[in-house]
């Protein structure tokens, strides 16, 4: 099975400690949208400009970035962020060619000796149509009265 990181827009009324238990529930979230890990991966690095909080501990602490292996909150304070930096990888990759070749993980034997890169290779429609439902996520952030609930790997 494909590892995936699932994003639900689900209401600001949500038990948000307990959301994750409930995903498979269709009536608890209004939006989903599943990423391939391997794009989330390759953008990582900028998702950790965009604030969110983990509600995973007890008390739900403030940070930025998604939570890889976790849960993640994004609420009002997280939009901007999070609709600019998807809309630019949007843009970036509607100029691709539709099979899009990137560069992945070093995967190498023995402490990284003798190893190569992993080529990724993904269909541009696809991850351009799956950014676009994260950008309109993001935009329903912006009044407070939802969440965007990140489940990781």
């Amino acid at each position: 099975m494909a590892l995936k990181h699932d994003f639900y827009l689900i209401p600001k009324t949500t038990d948000i400690i307990s959301f994750w238990q409930y995903t498979s529930d269709n009536s608890k979230y209004i939006e989903h949208i599943a990423l391939h890990d391997d794009l989330i991966l390759y953008i990582t690095d900028t998702l950790k400009w965009i604030p969110t909080k983990n509600p995973g501990m007890r008390a739900i602490t403030a940070g930025f970035g998604i939570n890889y292996h976790g849960v993640t909150l994004l609420d009002k304070h997280s939009a901007v962020p999070l609709r600019n930096i998807f809309s630019a990888w949007r843009d970036l990759f509607n100029i691709a060619p539709e099979k899009i070749e990137l560069t992945g993980d070093f995967v190498g034997e023995d402490n990284h000796q003798n190893g190569e890169y992993e080529r990724l290779i993904l269909n541009r429609d696809e991850i351009v149509r799956q950014l676009e439902k994260v950008i309109a996520m993001s935009e329903r952030l912006l009044d407070g009265e939802y969440y965007v609930y990140h489940c990781g790997v």
